[in-house]
């Protein structure tokens, strides 16, 4: 249910550890997703900066099929949306998460098997799509595998000439846990030329300094016909590890196109 002053969502997914999707992928396997969400959202009379507040709930609960809690999740959020689409947002999470295998988070540092409890708190401030610049601020602090993160992060887009805009972002995160201290940078933009409401193409750059890793992805999209399109996908990642070298590590082009048929 998702009307103006109120909101509500419950869901629940279950997949069989036989389960095959065929075609597609699955974020995770064997599992049992509960989910609740529900919102209250009133509209101030005669206020002319306010135009809607937002109080929001969520909690999610996934186990297994044997009901062994893999990772828990109850937020709140509080919205202020301005008369001129600008957005404050200030949310406190509570998180677990399961990790029933060591993996690497940064170079030389891992994260052991076991639960871990996670406290956040984050705002973010974002400037309505009618500016010429605008994009989204956001400052996030709190605990992170028995130890600490900071992140401060910002995406933004400017609209440099008619159907031309780049999305510059970036996210800086200080972490210090008991296996390591260190900074992960991630550096990107994204430019979208649309040279009709039906054609657009974008060019994607990301650097990660956790992975070294470079990444590339230009993307062309053309909506031939109601509901039919065709895309063009070239993907490309290098290792930027050693001084003065970067090492491609994957490269890959697609060709999608789809037709839609009506009778």
């Amino acid at each position: 249910y998702n009307a103006d002053r109120y909101g509500l969502q419950i869901d629940r997914l279950v997949v069989d550890e036989n389960f095959n999707p065929e075609v597609g992928f699955l974020r995770r396997e064997n599992f049992r997703r509960n989910y609740g969400f529900a919102r209250f959202s009133p509209r101030p009379t005669g206020n002319r900066i306010i135009r809607k507040y937002s109080y929001e709930t969520g909690f999610e609960y996934t186990t297994d099929n044997h009901n062994r809690l893999e990772s828990r999740e109850l937020q709140g959020t509080f919205r202020i949306e301005q008369q001129n689409s600008d957005l404050w947002v200030l949310t406190y999470a509570r998180n677990y998460e399961l990790i029933p295998q060591p993996f690497t988070i940064s170079e030389g540092v891992r994260i052991p098997i076991g639960g871990y409890g996670f406290g956040t708190l984050s705002g973010s401030y974002t400037l309505g799509q009618q500016h010429r610049i605008n994009g989204t601020a956001t400052v996030e602090v709190g605990s992170f595998y028995d130890g600490d993160k900071t992140t401060a992060a910002y995406k933004g887009r400017v609209q440099l000439v008619a159907g031309l805009a780049v999305e510059p972002s970036v996210s800086l995160n200080w972490i210090d846990i008991p296996q390591g201290r260190f900074m992960n940078k991630v550096i990107g933009g994204r430019a979208t030329y649309t040279m009709t409401p039906r054609m657009y193409a974008a060019a994607l750059v990301q650097y990660s300094s956790s992975t070294t890793s470079l990444s590339t992805n230009v993307r062309f999209r053309w909506e031939y016909q109601p509901g039919s399109e065709l895309f063009v996908v070239y993907t490309e990642g290098r290792d930027t590890f050693l001084p003065r070298r970067i090492d491609l590590e994957t490269r890959g082009l697609v060709v999608k196109i789809n037709r839609l048929f009506r009778f």
